[in-house]
This record gives C-alpha cells, sequence and structure tokens, in this order.
C-alpha cells in the first residue's frame, strides 16, 4: 500500500497472543504502519512474541501480570503522548485506559473496541469486576471518541445495554493480511507434535464459553474413519477436557496443541474447521479458516458467525445441542467433500486496505 507519512497512533494491547482479540490488534499495529502511520504497541502483560510485528512498530512492554498494575506505567506514558488516536479492546481493559486518560488530562481521541457480546459473558466474572464493569462503563465510555463493533451482534448486544451511545458506534471488520496469512500458512507447522494425515482443528481458549466439551463429546461420536482432532489454545479448562477425553476414551483421537507458533500452517492443511462457541464477537479462528479455504462447521452462537459464512458460502452453521447431531453434520461434510472458493468480495470486504480506510475517516 503506498500512503503518505502520518501521525502516530497508540494501540493498547494485554498481550500478543492468547485469543482473538490480542491477534486483532496486533494486526492493527501491522496495519497503520503499513499505512504510514508511526505506531506504538503497548503490551500490558509479560507475554512472549509469538506473532509477526511489523519492525516499524515500536513496542512497549508493561509486562505486568494484571491490567489493572499497568495504569502508573499508562499514567507515564499518557502524559508524554497527549495528542495521538488510541485504540484499546476488551471492556476491561478500556475502562483502565479511560481511567488513565481522565486522570492525566490527555486529549488524544479513543476508539475503543468491544471484542465480544459482553452481556452473555459478565455474571461469569468475578464479583468485583462486575461491579467495576457495571458501574463504569455508562460513565467512562461517554469519554470516547468512537466505539468499534466487529460484527452486527456486538452492536445490538452493546446497545441493548447502553442505547444512549447509538452515535458512537462504528461497525468495523477485522482486518486480514491475506498475504501474510498465506506465507505463514505456506511454511511448516512449528511444534514438537506429530501432526496426523487427516484431521479436523479448533483454534480457540480452553475457557467455559468456547464450549469445548460439547465439541469432544461431538467427536467421540463421529463415524468418519482415521480423523482426529487437534485443539490449538489454552485456558483454565485444560485439566477438565483432559478428564473428559481419558473418560471417552479417545486420547488416540483428540490432540491438544496448546499454544502453536503457527496455527495458519495446521489450519489450511484441515480438512475441516470446527467452531462450538456460545459466546463470540466476529471469531477470528473463523474469519481466518475461511481466508485458507478451510471449510467450516460452526454453532450458531450469539456471534458474527452469520455474517462470516455468507449464505453457506464458506462453510455451515448448524443451531444445536445435540453431540449427535452436530457429529453427524461433521460427518455429513467431511463425505461431501466441499470446497471453498475465497470470494473476491470476501477479499475486499477484511483486506488490510478496505479496514485502514475506514478507520481513516474516524480519525
Amino acid at each position: 500500500m503506498s500512503f503518505i507519512k502520518r501521525k502516530k497512533i497508540t494501540i493498547i494491547n494485554y498481550a500478543y497472543s492468547g485469543g482473538g482479540s490480542e491477534r486483532v490488534l496486533c494486526n492493527f499495529a501491522n496495519l497503520f504502519s503499513q499505512m504510514g502511520y508511526t505506531v506504538d504497541l503497548i503490551i500490558l502483560s509479560n507475554d512472549k512474541k509469538e506473532v509477526k510485528i511489523d519492525n516499524k512498530v515500536n513496542v512497549i512492554i508493561f509486562g505486568k501480570s494484571r491490567s489493572f498494575f499497568c495504569l502508573p506505567k499508562l499514567f507515564k506514558y499518557f502524559l508524554k503522548n497527549r495528542n495521538n488516536p488510541i485504540i484499546s479492546s476488551q471492556r476491561h481493559i478500556n475502562l483502565i485506559v479511560l481511567i488513565a486518560k481522565l486522570i492525566t488530562f490527555n486529549q488524544s481521541d479513543l476508539f475503543l473496541r468491544e471484542s465480544t457480546c459482553y452481556n452473555l459473558l459478565i455474571d461469569t466474572e468475578p464479583t468485583l469486576k462486575k461491579f467495576f464493569i457495571k458501574y463504569l462503563t455508562p460513565i467512562l465510555y461517554k469519554k470516547s471518541k468512537k466505539i468499534i463493533c466487529p460484527a452486527e451482534d456486538v452492536r445490538i448486544d452493546f446497545l441493548s445495554s447502553y442505547p444512549n451511545f447509538r452515535d458512537k458506534i462504528e461497525k468495523i471488520y477485522n482486518p486480514i493480511d491475506f498475504n501474510a496469512l498465506n506465507s505463514e500458512a505456506s511454511k511448516h507447522a512449528d511444534t514438537n507434535k506429530i501432526i496426523p494425515k487427516k484431521y479436523a482443528v479448533a483454534v480457540s481458549r480452553l475457557s467455559p464459553e468456547k464450549n469445548i466439551k460439547f465439541l469432544i463429546e461431538s467427536f467421540s461420536k463421529i463415524q468418519t474413519k482415521d480423523l482426529k482432532l487437534l485443539i490449538l489454545g489454552e485456558g483454565r479448562e485444560r485439566n477438565n477436557i483432559i478428564k473428559q477425553i481419558n473418560e471417552l476414551g479417545i486420547q488416540n483421537k483428540v490432540i491438544l496443541m496448546g499454544h502453536v507458533k503457527n496455527p495458519h500452517a495446521i489450519v489450511s492443511r484441515a480438512v475441516l474447521s470446527l467452531s462450538t462457541s456460545v459466546v463470540e464477537g466476529l471469531p477470528n479462528a473463523v474469519l481466518e479458516s475461511i481466508a485458507l479455504e478451510t471449510p467450516i462447521l460452526a454453532l450458531r452462537a450469539i456471534s458474527g458467525v452469520e455474517e462470516l459464512l455468507n449464505n453457506n458460502k464458506c462453510g455451515y452453521t448448524i443451531d444445536t445441542n445435540d453431540s449427535s447431531v452436530f457429529a453427524a453434520k461433521i460427518d455429513e461434510i467431511l463425505s461431501s467433500k466441499i470446497k471453498i472458493n475465497l470470494l473476491s468480495q470476501f477479499k475486499l470486504q477484511y483486506s488490510f486496505k478496505n479496514i485502514g480506510q475506514q478507520f481513516e475517516r474516524l480519525f
């Protein structure tokens, strides 16, 4: 892309990796750097770098175990950088950034990204955090320039609680760097585990809302021979999932890969990509599977999955809580040997250039 030199943008991210929201903000950093902006990418945690960041991006590591503990460093940063656009994501991080902005009288325009349908998650939060979020959101979000929602369901979910913010909301999809994605997909899968010849894949954090137990129960019932399931991701449900796998006796069919440095090499070679999440924003794993032309089967959750699958042109959704029904759908799709023909419209809609232009209209 060819752009004139522009001002600085600050992107505040909890980590390099760990979930879709973190990867999206790293893509934003690369996107704006390619557009000619000076980019500060602030990483709040002490996460190891497992994603490719443009060498022009200025990475600043705060290295704290909790986002709240980053406030003193945010104060210092905001006192020195007072007028450049700031982008952050995830509700609790957005609120911490807003607190730092107000205390330092920072004049920067703040663009807050809502990463998921949060009303479906908030009751799972610890009591103090839930109170903090419910009380401060309607007060502090008034100080934002825009609220970015990556899918229509996220916009509807947010407005159901905060209808007065309607004029602040902009729907902007997650960007995909198709060249970088295909380049990573063509490389060797950098893992010490043996990759089977025929496998389905799920890229997901191991947490309750991702519904991995349902996925594993479904997979125990499939009829397709010699098919393995690779689950890429980590989370607090890992021990419970291992216990379930052992109880079902499918240790030889399901492989927990953990965090993988290059998941795209694995996703691109899968016969099917699976998503059983019940709460999402614009599911990045599904988005990247489509971009890699890997067929999708997803639960029809409250999420942007219907927008992504574009009336079954890129895969299938199913509305069920019956693992036998989901298993039968896996078998049906694999027996039909469907192929994904990536639409030019999809490439345009999610391209770096298109998403970058949408943001520029807001700056």
